[in-house]
């Protein structure tokens, strides 16, 4: 097993999530890959990892449904990646229990994990906890509230474990991703029409829309990229609360998309730290 320390992945089967996982195997971590379907995802997995310096186990992790699961006591870094994400509907249209499911997967079911470690890490003496978030948070843009509002959720969670966390030497990192090459990239907006198409009060902003984000076809880099660039921002020592690597999401920041929390997470942590 690893000397360097254990690393819990969530949702990682496939995308980003696998990525990052067997990037952490790279660099010597004893990885927990959390997964929904153990028997999928076992096989591929071990073969991903095999010769590389960490290890890796897959365990059977529904973080919407945890029921009695606990992390290892001596769990170094947890990474909040598992995510839903439903369909492009106006809200007028929007269905409430896809609202639910994507709460409970991006939020809740974050949330709770996130509790279970907490005590652990503090006994311990420190540890991080990186959450992946979404340059769609960031975005006003129509048919997109579900999934953005759950993200929006997860940033300011986010920032309040930033300053609760941070006497107890648990580092709180939110990595918003702007754009992955992964199966979830190739069935959103930037590939089909949203669903709000369906409407035809909606279809003339629908047809914009599709128009706007069908240009960024082909611009998602590789998951092994980000997923190298996540890892590498998480490992920095110091830094701000949010660490955009992707280029959609560097481009973000450079705009200055992201400056004014983090001078309010600074001022939070100075006042109450």
């Amino acid at each position: 097993m690893s000397t360097l320390g254990k690393a819990l992945v969530t949702g990682a089967s496939r995308g980003l999530g696998r990525a990052i996982a067997i990037e952490l195997a790279r660099r010597g971590y004893h990885v927990i890959a959390g997964v929904r379907q153990v028997a999928e995802a076992a096989a591929d997995l071990a073969a991903a990892v095999q010769g590389l310096p960490g290890t890796l186990e897959v365990q059977a992790i529904d973080v919407a449904n945890l029921g009695d699961y606990r992390p290892p006591a001596d769990l170094k870094l947890l990474v909040n990646n598992a995510g839903f994400r439903g369909r492009y509907m106006a809200v007028e249209d929007s269905d409430l229990a896809e609202w639910r499911q994507t709460f409970e997967t991006n939020v809740f079911g974050m949330i709770a994990l996130t509790q279970r470690v907490i005590p652990a890490m503090r006994a311990a003496g420190g540890g991080i906890v990186c959450n992946i978030g979404s340059l769609g948070a960031y975005n006003p843009m129509p048919f997109y509230s579900t999934y953005r509002a759950s993200k929006l959720a997860m940033m300011a969670v986010s920032e309040a474990l930033r300053v609760e966390l941070a006497p107890f030497n648990i580092r709180v990192v939110d990595i918003p991703i702007g754009g992955v090459d992964t199966d979830m990239m190739r069935t959103s907006l930037t590939y089909r029409p949203p669903d709000a198409w369906e409407n035809p009060l909606y279809r003339p902003m629908a047809e914009k829309l599709a128009a706007m984000t069908g240009a960024m076809k082909g611009t998602a880099p590789p998951s092994e990229v980000v997923a190298r660039d996540v890892v590498d921002e998480i490992f920095k020592p110091e830094g701000p609360l949010r660490r955009p690597c992707d280029p959609n999401a560097r481009g973000a920041a450079a705009a200055g998309m992201m400056q004014a929390e983090e001078q309010r997470l600074d001022a939070a942590i100075t006042r109450f730290c």
